[in-house]
């Protein structure tokens, strides 16, 4: 042979070898400290895992992946039913996901890959995953991601054609399989026509929020609209303005021998359900707390805060007991009563923290009172008081047990907590004697029978026994001294109160006036505002009043200046106004007078609450160990 007339050829032949195997030299590149955080990143720039990468390369599917999608999922079928693997089910469920996503513009041929990835992700952990042997498996967490994301598009794909409660239609997956939906699965607190609608908790984010309360699970969150007569109180609970419910939706596939593949959707009541079966294991369920609240409260309320303080009577339909969720008897209620010119949206940093804890979830349900602060304190009493003894009577005649219901915790905000702690007192006649003078019977029955009623029901008044435990977020026990500011006596000047209240008081003024009682400049009916004034003379005669016995009650007081040392001022109320001897706790925390939205302030109440449960050992609750000392217990004077 001429090796000469082969030999440039040959010689070019062995450059380009060595050329390709000198660029596919293994080696490494250095980071440094800051690419660390990314080591261990297991999601390619293709969207899918890097497991899945390599199960593409280990086939050469990469290019199928990139260009003929429909064949890429034939093949990744066919290796599994030769070998069912679950890497090679994953894949599947990765691919058709990212697949999906890419045909995002076309929602019809989207949603072929999105039922494939939603299908063989629950077929992975219904079927084929094994906790039990591999309890630290990432590959099942990468499941459930693909699971909860191809349920969002598949939801998404549904509502928009408003099939999402429909039953009896069916779709293609991108393997070919036909999947014939079912009628959906309703395990909401509440019947299906309350319901005005359902939304993704994916498709919106959360402002301002100090707590996002969220946990890993299966399922997609969605955020559950109420009708109007569901809100109204068409049923047994009165729900605040735009109430929502949190929910999750799952949704279950099922193949009977020699049946048809079908698919349905459950609608779960998040707030109650912790976990779900897939298979032959329970797996946590998704959970958004926080979304559902936000979007409630995103449009204001028909009455701003001033025109809720100035209008009470324009307002009424606002006011009174409200609920934040349905009504369980076997969880305890919590009352949040907010202070001046205020709502019970105040409460919903707190409420939004505090639902985020599976203990108190289960054990708990918020309630919020809501009144106009422009009527006077001891009305608004009333007004909660009754509203509660209603609640206890409907209980009792539905045959509903109020075990839990008498286990009552209070917690009020600044003037709230002036209306809140009337339900631990008993006020006897001390403040009718106080008032009218040591001939207060006879006086009273010279007035009218409704007079002498309404004079009695806001001046004599008993502990409601159900009221167990209080707590005081910045309450001026001692009034304000801003209450005796030019600014107050103006806000006071233009509040209208009821028509029936200042006539009847009016009416009332005068009779006793006659009788010697009140002098002609005390013919004004104090507003809420006139009851913060530290020498006002219902303030003091409540501040003389001791609470009943066996009530507990704590104090969470704000200092602008420093945290944990009682004394200064919130800027509105001082310290030595909202101190209480004989309190179970007293925390001092750096705050403006917007006590309740401090996050020292929301975790001193989930103590408070966690320790209201030890007192009941018949729950059986499994509660955290808390040092010996609690709250500024140290600070409190004896």
């Amino acid at each position: 042979m001429n090796w000469k007339k082969w030999l440039p050829g040959l010689s070019s032949a062995l450059g380009l070898l060595l050329i390709s195997g000198c660029s596919s030299e293994i080696s490494v590149v250095r980071v440094g400290v800051d690419g660390r955080l990314g080591y261990g990143e297991s999601i390619t720039s293709a969207g899918i895992s890097q497991e899945t990468n390599n199960l593409l390369g280990n086939f050469l599917l990469e290019e199928a992946f990139e260009e003929r999608p429909g064949e890429l999922v034939t093949e990744l079928e066919r290796l599994f039913r030769a070998e069912p693997r679950p890497a090679y089910l994953a894949a599947l469920a990765d691919c058709s996901l990212n697949i999906g996503l890419r045909y995002r513009k076309d929602p019809d041929t989207a949603i072929r890959y999105h039922l494939s990835a939603a299908l063989y992700s629950y077929g992975y952990l219904a079927a084929l995953d094994r906790p039990d042997l591999k309890p630290y498996n990432a590959e099942r967490l990468q499941m459930m991601r693909i699971y909860n994301l191809a349920t969002t598009e598949l939801f998404d794909y549904l509502h928009r054609r408003g099939l999402h409660l429909k039953s009896s239609f069916s779709l293609s997956a991108a393997g070919g399989q036909r999947v014939n939906f079912l009628a959906p699965q309703f395990e909401l607190p509440l019947a299906p026509e309350e319901f005005e609608d359902y939304l993704l908790c994916a498709d919106y984010r959360t402002k301002n929020l100090t707590h996002i309360s969220r946990s890993f699970g299966v399922g997609a969150p969605l955020i559950c609209e109420l009708t109007e007569h569901a809100v109204k109180g068409g049923g047994e609970t009165r729900f605040a303005e735009q109430q929502t419910l949190p929910a999750t939706l799952l949704i279950r596939f099922d193949m009977p021998e020699r049946g048809e593949l079908t698919a349905q959707l459950l609608y779960l009541d998040s707030r109650n359900c912790e976990t779900v079966r897939l298979g032959k294991y329970n797996l946590p369920v998704e959970q958004d707390f926080s979304t559902p609240l936000a979007y409630m409260v995103r449009n204001p309320l028909p009455f701003d805060y001033l025109t809720y303080m100035l209008r009470p009577e324009a307002t009424r339909q606002m006011q009174g007991l409200y609920m934040f969720e349905p009504f369980r008897e076997d969880r305890i209620p919590v009352i949040l009563v907010h202070g001046l010119m205020s709502n019970i949206r105040t409460w919903m940093q707190l409420i939004n923290t505090l639902q985020s804890d599976p203990v108190l979830r289960k054990h708990y349900q918020f309630w919020g009172f809501t009144y106009s602060s422009g009527n006077p304190v001891l009305l608004s009493a009333k007004m909660l008081r009754d509203d509660l003894l209603l609640e206890e009577e409907r209980l009792q005649e539905s045959g509903c047990s109020t075990e839990m219901f008498s286990r009552m915790v209070i917690v009020g905000h600044s003037m709230g907590g002036l209306v809140a702690k009337t339900l631990a007192m008993n006020s006897g006649d001390r403040l009718l004697e106080s008032v009218l003078g040591a001939d207060y019977q006879e006086k009273l029955e010279n007035l009218e029978p409704d007079q002498r009623l309404f004079v009695q029901d806001m001046m004599n008044f008993e502990a409601l026994p159900f009221a167990k435990r209080l707590v005081f977020f910045a309450v001026p026990h001692h009034g304000s001294e801003m209450a005796q500011s030019w600014i107050a006596h103006f806000g006071s000047s233009l509040i209208r109160l009821p028509v029936s209240l200042v006539m009847r008081g009016e009416g009332i003024i005068k009779a006793l006036m006659d009788q010697g009682v009140f002098m002609p400049n005390d013919t004004k009916f104090a507003t809420g505002i006139d009851n913060l004034d530290p020498d006002n003379r219902m303030l003091n005669l409540l501040r003389e009043l001791p609470f009943a016995p066996g009530v507990v009650y704590h104090s969470v007081i704000g200092n602008r200046e420093e945290d944990g040392v009682p004394g200064g001022s919130d800027g509105v109320v001082p310290y030595l106004s909202s101190h209480l001897d004989g309190a179970a706790s007293e925390l001092v925390v750096k705050s403006d007078h917007s006590v309740q939205v401090n996050p020292l302030a929301i975790q001193e109440l989930r103590r408070i609450l966690i320790e209201h449960l030890r007192q009941y050992p018949e729950l059986k609750v499994e509660l955290p160990k808390f040092p010996d000392r609690v709250g500024n217990e140290d600070q409190i004077p004896h």
